[in-house]
C-alpha cells in the first residue's frame, strides 16, 4: 500500500468533502471540525504558520488528515518547579534560553486534544513514516529545533509509538480532568455528596453571595459579542500570567471568531460584581460532550468570595444542564477538580530535536524537562 498527499497552505483552500469523510471516523474529537481551524488561522496568524494535509490510498479515498503548526515555544513548560527556577536563573545571562521555534502536529494551543485522525483501515505506520518526511522538510525550511506531535492518550499512543522508530521520545503532558455527567444539574450532584464535601461547596457558596456577586449563563451569539470587550480580556490575560504552564496568550479575536463561527454553541459562565464582569468561564458545548476551554479571573476577588470555586460550580451547573455525557475540565487545578469528582487521563506528546547537539541535549535532560506529574489522588466524594 502506497499513500499520496495533499499539503494546503490555509483552511479555506482545504477539500472539506475529503477532511470531513476522515474526521466523521472521530466525532468525539472536537477540535478536529474545521471551524476551530477557522478561528485560530484567522487570530493567530501573527504568531504562527499553519499546514493541511489529507493522505489518501492507492483507490483515492481519504485515509487520513492532519494539521501542522509553527509556534515560539519555552521548552520547560511542563517541567518541575525546581527546573523552572533554574531554567528562569539561567535566562537572567542567556534571555533566550530554551525558548524554540517548533514545528507542532496539532495546534499551538492549550487544550489537551490532538490533531491527527487516521482511519481504521489505513495502515498508520506508513501514514506516520510518510508524514515524518513531510514535518521533516517543513522544519529545516522554517528553521523549527523541534518537532512536536501532541497531545494523546494512552490508547492513541498505541499507534503513535511507532514515532519512536522514527527517532522520537514519548514524553508526558499535562493530564485531562473529565466528570461523567451522570447529574441533571447542580444542586442534584451536591445533593448525591456526602456531608463533608457538600458543606464545603455550601461555605465556599455563603462567601460568593455575601461579596455580592451574581452568576449569567450566556450563550447567545450576538449577546457574547456585545459584552466581550478588551477589558473583559483581561481577566483572561490576568490568568495566563498566573498560569505555572503558560504556551499561548490568545488574542481578543479568538473568542469573538469562535462565537461567530460556533453560534450558540459557545457557553459563557459570567460572575458580576454590581455590573461589572469579573469572571467568566468559556466553553464548547457539542452533543457528546462539553468543554472548558479558558477562564478569567479578577485575582483581587479571590480570598473574600472564593470566585474561582464558585465560577467553576456555576459553569458546572450549566454544563450539566446540557445533557452530554462527559464534560472536559481541562488540565489544570488538579486537586480542586479531583475534589469535584473528576477523573484523570494521562496525555503524552512526541518530541524529536532537529540535529545533532539539539537531540542530544532533548534526551540528556528529557527526565527534567518531562518529568511525570504528580499523582492526584482520587476522592471518595459520594454517599453509598
Amino acid at each position: 500500500m502506497n499513500y499520496s498527499y495533499q499539503l494546503y497552505n490555509s483552511i479555506f483552500d482545504v477539500n472539506l468533502n475529503d477532511w470531513k469523510q476522515v474526521f466523521q471516523e472521530s466525532t468525539s474529537n472536537a477540535y478536529m471540525d474545521t471551524r476551530v481551524f477557522i478561528t485560530i488561522e484567522k487570530t493567530m496568524a501573527d504568531f504562527s504558520k499553519f499546514w493541511y494535509i489529507i493522505f489518501y490510498d492507492n483507490n483515492g479515498n481519504p485515509a487520513a488528515c492532519t494539521s501542522l503548526s509553527t509556534f515560539e515555544v519555552d521548552l520547560g513548560i511542563v517541567a518541575s518547579k525546581k527546573t523552572k527556577d533554574l531554567i528562569n536563573y539561567t535566562r537572567h545571562f542567556f534571555s533566550s534560553f530554551l525558548y524554540l521555534k517548533v514545528l507542532f502536529c496539532g495546534l499551538p494551543i492549550s487544550i489537551g486534544k490532538n490533531h491527527l485522525i487516521i482511519t481504521k483501515k489505513a495502515n498508520y505506520q506508513l501514514i506516520l513514516k510518510l508524514l515524518d518526511g513531510i514535518m521533516n522538510t517543513i522544519a529545516a525550511k522554517e528553521k523549527a529545533k523541534l518537532i512536536i506531535y501532541k497531545e494523546f492518550n494512552s490508547v492513541e499512543c498505541n499507534k503513535l509509538d511507532a514515532l519512536l522508530q522514527l527517532g522520537y521520545l514519548r514524553a508526558n503532558s499535562l493530564p485531562m480532568h473529565s466528570f461523567k455527567a451522570k447529574f441533571s444539574n447542580f444542586t442534584s450532584y451536591c445533593a448525591a455528596l456526602k456531608s463533608h464535601y457538600r458543606n464545603d461547596i455550601n461555605r465556599s457558596r455563603r462567601k460568593f453571595e455575601k461579596a455580592g456577586l451574581r452568576v449569567e449563563q450566556l450563550k447567545d451569539t450576538e449577546k457574547i459579542l456585545q459584552i466581550y470587550t478588551s477589558e473583559m480580556h483581561q481577566l483572561y490575560e490576568a490568568v495566563v500570567q498566573k498560569s505555572e504552564n503558560q504556551l499561548e496568550t490568545l488574542p481578543v479575536n479568538f473568542f469573538r471568531d469562535l462565537v461567530i463561527n460556533f453560534p450558540n454553541q459557545v457557553l459563557f459562565t459570567l460572575v458580576y460584581k454590581d455590573n461589572t464582569i469579573v469572571a467568566f468561564n468559556c466553553s464548547l458545548c457539542t452533543p457528546l460532550n462539553v468543554h472548558y476551554l479558558f477562564c478569567g479571573l479578577d485575582y483581587s476577588l479571590n480570598a473574600e468570595s472564593d470566585i474561582y470555586f464558585n465560577l467553576m460550580y456555576a459553569a458546572l451547573d450549566e454544563a450539566l444542564k446540557q445533557n452530554v455525557a462527559e464534560i472536559h475540565f481541562g488540565q489544570t487545578a488538579d486537586t480542586f477538580k479531583a475534589r469535584l469528582g473528576s477523573y484523570q487521563t494521562p496525555l503524552y506528546l512526541y518530541i524529536k530535536g532537529k540535529g545533532f547537539l539539539l537531540n542530544w541535549f532533548v534526551r540528556k535532560s528529557f527526565n527534567m524537562l518531562f518529568p511525570k506529574p504528580p499523582l492526584v489522588p482520587s476522592y471518595n466524594i459520594y454517599k453509598q
